[in-house]
């Protein structure tokens, strides 16, 4: 059964502390259910105390009260009746109050705790993901499913449980009063709602699939329309993607105003039958009985349970109803927090001294669905002192490779050696914090240039001398000087405020900062002019003393001055020597060189 699958994912999401705090709940829903029965339970006497003031005396329970409490009087004994009516009835809402302020800390506690773990389980999970996943619908699961979940599927979860303790006990009144009211009842009741349900449960479920799949295509437009806004603008597009959203906006709207009437409406229905037999009851009892104040008391009792119970069945109705719309994001997230990375639990590990080679033992490497491989037993090696260029065309498997060097991508087969030693687990994590990486499109953080060099070091702990001469070495502390605020500039979400020149000298100025022992750069120089590219290979030329540097390039002017470059072709490397070693012996590389750059085509050696 659909609904079960849902509770039992509400649980599958929580921890054991947080199923322990979840039962404990439970006992504090069935006494507050005792209470709120028995707060709401006094009337009824009250009102039989009042059509019959007799009783008192003649009722021995209520005789026992009178002369425990000294009373004086009939009336005196109704006060007192009354105002401990009124204590009882108070004491009921308050715990209802309690309860209801228990339910919501729980939820929000347990909604703060679930977007910290769906956000953790998401960026520990391993480079591919991140690399064939759709960033959006992770924003969208984090940021809209987990509080879909929290306010539509486990706060109704949990005031269907705090209900049901409450409508079992009322039940269970009206059985020891009289069986075939108390059957009828819930047949009646509990069988109007059963049928709702069972006609509108499909339903439901779709409308609430449409609601996910809106969540994540308004994420999607929002994202598009502000990352693309330059080519929007160009083009003219902000009408058309103002429809776009709108259309999946109002599709959202209309499931979502489909679940909330399915939750309500019954309701009306319901409760105009249930009075409606409650007086036709009435009628019954009066003409077939002579005391009309036995009558009224009966009456009273029924009228009370039914105060209590058709607002009981309806929350329970409406709740079941709102798991069953919302419950496809239980399941969602159950599969999201099943993921436990490998190296999820090692988090002190320090970076290593000195790396004075990095070896690649015939790697192989496939991505998913792809007919051949995108590396083919590669055997490669990077020493420290002299600098290391990766050339190839585009898609001959350049970035790969590099991904495989800086540990991101798992070989399919082969290994990765660094210091002779292989790179797995711990290790792995250790030579990962070794690595100073400079991607072709430089990440910048949405604030000041200190931020952005000292990247992931608190402020506190940021040397401002060892920023300056890391943005010195970049070449980059001419245009942060010029900038209004200098060093304290803001850089705008994703460097909007920079060219993309000053965006790769943020990035390396970033590497130098750390001062890694391995500085791996894609494609530094694509951004910069002739004299700027000089001056960063003669830095990079300076720094390969104390580093082990791999430099990813297809401009000639960089790769002359690389002291060792490896060709890549195709997924397979054709060729590893020095720079005149190549261009003497290979007419793949001349040829490349000769034409300013490097293209795909066959090769030659």
């Amino acid at each position: 059964m659909y609904i079960l699958n849902i509770i039992r994912s509400i649980y599958a999401v929580l921890s054991k502390e947080q199923k322990l705090r979840m039962l404990l709940m439970q006992f504090f829903f069935i006494f507050s259910a005792i209470v709120q029965v028995v707060g709401i339970a006094s009337i009824a006497p009250f009102i039989g105390i009042i059509s019959n003031p007799d009783s008192i005396q003649t009722n021995r329970a209520l005789a026992t009260l009178y002369e425990y409490g000294s009373f004086q009087s009939n009336q005196e004994f109704i006060t007192a009746f009354a105002f401990m009516s009124i204590a009882m009835i108070f004491i009921s809402n308050a715990v209802s109050a309690l309860t209801m302020w228990l339910q919501f800390k729980f939820s929000i506690y347990l909604g703060s705790n679930l977007q910290c773990q769906l956000f953790e389980k998401s960026i520990r999970r391993d480079y591919l993901f991140h690399k064939t996943t759709n960033y959006n619908k992770l924003i969208s699961t984090i940021s809209a499913d987990a509080p879909r979940f929290i306010y539509m599927v486990l706060q109704p979860y949990l005031l269907m449980c705090s209900q049901l303790f409450i409508a079992l006990i009322i039940l269970a009144g009206l059985l020891f009063l009289d069986p075939i009211v108390a059957v009828g009842s819930a047949l009646v009741v509990g069988g109007a709602y059963l049928c709702t349900y069972w006609l509108i449960k499909k339903s439901l479920r779709a409308h609430g699939d449409i609601i996910t799949k809106r969540n994540k295509m308004v994420q999607s437009i929002m994202s598009e329309s502000f990352i693309g806004i330059k080519d929007i603008k160009l083009n003219a597009l902000e009408a058309k993607y103002t429809e776009h959203y709108l259309a999946a906006n109002k599709k959202g709207l209309d499931s979502s105003a489909f679940i909330a009437l399915s939750g309500d409406l019954p309701r009306f229905a319901i409760e105009t039958v249930s009075f409606s037999a409650i007086l036709l009851f009435a009628v019954w009892l009066l003409n077939g009985s002579n005391e009309s104040t036995n009558v009224v008391s009966l009456l009273s009792i029924y009228a009370i349970a039914g105060y209590k119970l058709l607002p009981t069945m309806q929350q329970i109705y409406k709740s079941v109803s709102s798991m069953s719309a919302n419950g496809g994001v239980a399941i969602l997230l159950r599969k999201h927090l099943d993921f436990h990375a490998p190296n999820e639990g090692i988090t002190e590990v320090s970076a290593i001294a000195d790396v004075t080679e990095i070896e690649l033992k015939n790697i192989v490497y496939h991505y998913p669905k792809a007919a051949k491989p995108a590396l083919d037993d590669i055997n490669v090696k990077f020493t420290k002192g002299q600098l290391n260029t990766i050339a190839g065309p585009s898609g001959s498997g350049k970035s790969t490779l590099a991904d495989i060097i800086l540990g991101l991508l798992p070989p399919e087969s082969g290994q990765l050696f660094t210091n002779n030693n292989p790179t797995a687990g711990k290790d792995l994590i250790a030579y990962q914090r070794t690595i100073g990486y400079v991607p072709q499109h430089i990440f910048i953080l949405d604030g000041d240039v200190i931020t952005n060099v000292a990247f992931g070091v608190n402020r506190e702990d940021v040397d401002i001398a060892r920023v300056k001469a890391a943005l010195q070495q970049a070449n980059a502390m001419e245009f942060v000087e010029k900038l209004p605020k200098g060093l304290e500039n803001d850089l705008g979400q994703d460097g909007k405020l920079l060219s993309g020149g000053q965006r790769q000298r943020i990035g390396i100025a970033r590497a130098l900062y750390r001062d890694n022992k391995i500085l791996v750069l894609d494609e530094p120089t694509s951004a910069l002019d002739i004299d700027s590219e000089h001056e960063l290979m003669q830095l990079l030329n300076q720094l390969k003393q104390d580093r082990l540097i791999i430099v990813i390039s297809h401009r000639p002017a960089a790769i002359k001055l690389s002291d060792k470059i490896t060709v890549i072709a195709d997924g397979k490397i054709i060729a590893n020597d020095s720079y005149a070693a190549l261009y003497e012996n290979n007419s793949y590389f001349r040829n490349m060189i000769e034409k300013g750059s490097i293209t795909t085509g066959a090769h030659n050696e």
